[in-house]
């Protein structure tokens, strides 16, 4: 099964309403989100039979998040300050993936969800 791959995008150039809006338009992902956490972020899953790798892992799911964008829902409380974010959940361990952030020249950060399963690799700005 061919999969698209989307590292390029977690270069952290793009913008969370861009990256989320490709993947909408190229029919990757819903464009509502699956869940929008305490903070504000969005969380998307993948369409049905669609096959998303970012540094060559797959992809379980997308999130992103900016204030004043009519893109993201928001859940943020007045007088708090949300700040911009993008990324993908991965299905493999935190130091394969950081070992490909590196590799990629990537500014994001790496962090564990579940050791050695799944790891999210967040752009901020």
């Amino acid at each position: 099964m061919y999969a698209q791959e989307i590292g390029a995008s977690l270069d952290c150039h793009l913008g969370p309403h861009t990256f989320i809006e490709q993947l909408v338009n190229e029919k990757e992902i819903d464009p509502i989100p699956m869940k929008v956490s305490a903070n504000s972020v969005n969380a998307y899953r993948l369409k049905p039979n669609q096959n998303l790798t970012a540094l060559g892992f797959k992809v379980r799911a997308v999130f992103g998040f900016s204030p004043n964008d009519e893109m993201f829902t928001q859940k943020i409380s007045a007088g708090e300050t949300p700040h911009r974010v993008y990324g993908v959940v991965v299905m493999a361990g935190k130091e394969a993936v950081s070992d490909r952030v590196r590799e990629a020249g990537s500014p994001a950060t790496v962090r564990e969800v579940m050791p050695l399963v799944m790891t999210v690799v967040v752009c901020e700005q």
